[in-house]
């Protein structure tokens, strides 16, 4: 037990209250009460040091523990770095995509929530700053304070609860922004670009001609058929009117009065079919002059689509010509702001 005490003796620990409170009892006794009573100090003083260093071994596991759960906070933010880096990417995407597409209200709508993603950005720096500003500190105090009081490791806990609280709050409103980021991305993706409006137009044109040819048909057939009718019916009223004819000369062949009579209304019937051949001779001049109106009209749309057609082969090498010194301005402010800085 004396080795004991020699070799605990360089540490230079701070001796307890009750060495002093018992060497004024010591000296008062037999040298073998004396004896007994550096064993028991002994005893005790080997108490305390075992004591002190499970202390010591306690307080190290903690050490490692909150190294740990610190190492964990520095992987989850490097993590929410790299995030915030994709959706940088995705919303300088998005914004080269809807520079061509969306109005004036949309577009300051996208800049307020990119506005608001670079304000994260930047609290996420801070908090980064500040977690390995607290990291250092937590450091330096385990390698310069062996001890560690209970009050000490309430306040590390507390401030351990309060970053995990701000982690959860950023990611929440982390959560939100991207909800916000994928709305705007579907509605991106639902306008259609040039090259689907330019496919858009070709099926559309496709079925105007398609349904155009129908309907022209479809009138040709109506008209045939209506022509057809009218021939039918001019076919069956001469008929009947021959047939009246032979079955009237029959009758009126005896009598003169009656010859004369059936005479005057030949007649009658020659002046009816007379003005009815100038009336579908009228109607045929309009027709004709209805046709050549709607010919001249054909030919002005021909023209007009044909100029059409020209205007939009222009206005596509003007998209093509702007996307093009676009991408070449992006180049240029990209390569300029290295040498700005």
């Amino acid at each position: 037990m004396e080795k004991q005490l020699e070799t605990k003796a360089p540490e230079k620990k701070p001796k307890p209250s009750f060495i002093n409170a018992k060497s004024t009892k010591i000296s008062s006794t037999s040298p073998h009460q004396v004896q007994d009573a550096g064993y028991n100090l002994v005893d005790a003083l080997l108490k305390h040091d075992q004591h002190l260093d499970e202390r010591l071994e306690g307080l190290v596991i903690q050490s490692d523990d909150t190294q740990e759960k610190v190492s964990k906070l520095e992987q989850e933010l490097k993590d929410l770095k790299k995030t915030s880096q994709d959706y940088d990417d995705q919303i300088a995407t998005l914004e080269a995509k809807t520079s061509a597409v969306f109005d004036n209200a949309t577009t300051k709508l996208i800049k307020k929530y990119l506005a608001i993603y670079e304000r994260l950005k930047t609290d996420e720096k801070l908090f980064k700053t500040s977690c390995n500003e607290e990291l250092e500190r937590l450091q330096l105090e385990l390698a310069t304070h062996d001890d560690v009081t209970d009050a000490n490791k309430a306040d590390l806990q507390a401030q351990l609860d309060k970053y995990k609280e701000r982690i959860e709050e950023g990611r929440i409103e982390l959560a939100s922004i991207n909800r916000k980021v994928a709305t705007l991305k579907r509605q991106i993706e639902q306008v259609p670009n040039r090259q689907e409006l330019r496919e858009y137009r070709l099926r559309f044109s496709e079925l105007y001609n398609q349904v155009s040819g129908t309907h022209r048909s479809t009138k040709q057939f109506f008209s045939l058929y209506n022509s057809l009718e009218d021939t039918k019916r001019y076919l069956e009223k001469e008929l009947s009117l021959l047939n009246s004819i032979v079955d009237s000369f029959q009758v009126v062949s005896g009598s003169a009065s009656g010859r004369e009579d059936f005479c005057r209304q030949l007649q009658q019937t020659h002046d009816g079919m007379k003005e009815t051949c100038s009336k579908v001779e009228k109607r045929l001049q309009t027709e004709k002059l209805g046709v050549e109106k709607m010919h001249i009209e054909f030919q002005k749309l021909v023209d007009l689509k044909v100029s059409y057609e020209k205007c939009l082969k222009e206005l596509e090498a003007e998209c093509k010509r702007n996307d093009h010194l676009l991408a070449e301005c992006k180049d240029f402010e990209k390569s300029a702001v290295p040498t700005t800085n």
